[in-house]
């Protein structure tokens, strides 16, 4: 797996200019935006978009006869390949030290970031918006080829504080919901801290979860059980 770097004015124009210079079909290209770029105004310069286009290695081109039939005999990319080749550009372009380790499990593939810069995803609050954004990334390159577990992206055990403060939130909020019978909404999360959320209060008395909203801005309900038999809530599902 090889990687190449385009630009131009903006990301559509870096996009046309690697499917030219690499004869593909714009369709066909796999890339990550390292730098979406900027108009620049008031005595700002220009900044033009860089992407990164992934490429597999070929020994050499096959002539058009034997093209379709090794295409069709050759098996998809591993995903965690991927995920290994895209966090690395993401690390070169950004001057970081950084490594990816991938471990599985029954219900989430999860990607560990190590080294010297894995700080820099935490951001100076700790509160980790730039390992979301990366996970978020990833989701939406692979996610659906590992589908149905989860993708998860943490370092420096954030996951497990970040479920923590999650757990801790939620039981305030439903004894908070329980004091006064109001139902209350958390921020927006995404799908795995949505569940984290679920999970920690299915046992609470009193109180029961559901979620509202669409993508990135959907959210979770803390409200009033209702009694048996009066309907069901809007149930949860992915980003």
């Amino acid at each position: 797996m090889k990687d190449r770097l385009f630009s131009g004015p903006d990301v559509d124009e870096a996009l046309a200019v690697a499917a030219a210079s690499l004869g593909l079909p714009r369709a066909e290209l796999r890339y990550v935006v390292l730098d979406p770029g900027s108009a620049g105004g008031r005595g700002l310069k220009p900044t033009p978009a860089r992407i990164a286009v992934l490429l597999r290695d070929e020994p050499s081109r096959p002539s058009a006869g034997t093209r379709g039939a090794e295409a069709a005999a050759s098996p998809p990319p591993d995903p965690r390949a991927l995920i290994r080749e895209t966090v690395r550009i993401v690390a070169e372009a950004g001057g970081l030290d950084v490594e990816p380790e991938i471990e599985e499990t029954e219900e989430a593939v999860v990607v560990r970031l190590r080294g010297a810069d894995q700080a820099f995803f935490l951001g100076p609050a700790g509160s980790g918006e730039v390992l979301r954004a990366t996970e978020h990334l990833l989701q939406r390159l692979y996610g659906a080829a590992l589908q149905p577990r989860f993708l998860r992206v943490t370092c420096e055990h954030f996951r497990e504080r970040r479920d923590q403060a999650l757990t801790e939130d939620a039981r305030r909020l439903a004894e908070a919901v329980r004091g006064d019978g109001q139902a209350r909404e958390m921020p927006p999360l995404n799908a795995y801290e949505r569940r984290v959320v679920h999970v920690a209060l299915q046992g609470e008395p009193g109180v029961t979860t559901f979620s509202v909203g669409e993508g990135p801005s959907r959210r979770v309900t803390v409200a009033p059980s209702r009694p048996a038999g009066s309907g069901t809530e809007e149930p949860d599902g992915g980003e």
